[in-house]
């Protein structure tokens, strides 16, 4: 394992650790209304060296809840924005991609549309029902909805024409401490099966690091545990990604998402640029 990862990284890399923050958000997606300019001046102000903005870019709703014309926006943004930048920050031009699978034509044809250097692929909700964010748990068993959480989850992982599967236990954000599961044991033959997908198809794992924001969750998504056990079914790459929204989230946590990533046995973390893996060594 290790070889192959140097070979990886030698073939297209890193000569020393970088600062990059993977995940970020611009008034581009919906619930974001920071300029990509104050994202970016924040990004220099902390000292990253690599950012990818990701504004969401959702199938359900792509033409009714406008996420086709903020696809452009996006898109239109970064490109008047980047050039002023380019002696201080590298910006990965990407998208958070979510629920391909429900209108696979149309996310095909935007992908073929945008040369993006780096795709998450995200599942935020199933079919027509409401993202997990807006989720009424009273009456909800946890068990069977997030059975189907990962079943579809392994479905995107499957199709993988993305690049880093984006905050794998995304649903867990927002169930109510009282129905909280103590574990993800239920659900570990589940995940193995993604992480062993994954493995197979070359798709980064994210560690997403917005959780430890949060003083009830004060956890990343995925946490330690599933970062090495990903590791441990062949997973070779992870990238790191605050999920800001805000200019003052930008680059928080990173420094903990590495240490994870470093604990589960990972040396370098991925950044994409022209749709391929540059392999950074970490070295805290």
């Amino acid at each position: 394992m290790a070889i192959k990862e140097e070979a990886i990284r030698m073939e297209k890399g890193c000569d020393a650790m970088i600062w990059a923050d993977f995940h970020m958000h611009t008034a581009a997606s919906e619930d974001s209304e920071a300029p990509i300019t104050a994202m970016f001046d924040a990004a220099v102000a902390k000292g990253f060296q690599v950012v990818a903005v990701t504004d969401h870019v959702e199938m359900t709703g792509y033409h009714t809840l406008g996420y086709d014309k903020a696809a452009v926006e996006s898109r239109r943004m970064m490109e008047e924005a980047i050039p002023a930048y380019q002696d201080r920050l590298r910006v990965a031009r990407g998208v958070e991609l979510g629920q391909p699978l429900y209108d696979l034509p149309q996310a095909e044809a935007l992908l073929a549309a945008y040369p993006y250097d780096f795709v998450l692929g995200s599942q935020h909700k199933l079919g027509d029902d409401v993202d997990y964010y807006f989720y009424d748990y009273t009456n909800v068993d946890v068990g069977e909805a997030m059975d189907r959480y990962f079943d579809a989850t392994l479905k995107l992982v499957e199709w993988g024409r993305f690049h880093s599967l984006a905050h794998l236990t995304y649903p867990f954000r927002y169930i109510p401490p009282e129905k909280q599961p103590a574990d993800y044991s239920r659900w570990q033959e589940r995940i193995d099966a993604v992480f062993r997908a994954m493995a197979q198809r070359d798709i980064a794992l994210e560690i997403n690091v917005s959780g430890l924001r949060n003083p009830r969750l004060n956890s990343a998504h995925p946490d330690l545990p599933l970062v090495r056990r990903f590791r441990e079914l062949g997973g070779e790459k992870i990238t790191v990604g605050a999920d800001a929204h805000r200019p003052e989230d930008v680059g928080a946590h990173i420094r903990d998402g590495l240490h994870i990533a470093e604990e589960a046995g990972f040396r370098y973390t991925a950044v994409y640029f022209g749709g391929k893996a540059e392999m950074c060594p970490i070295e805290l």
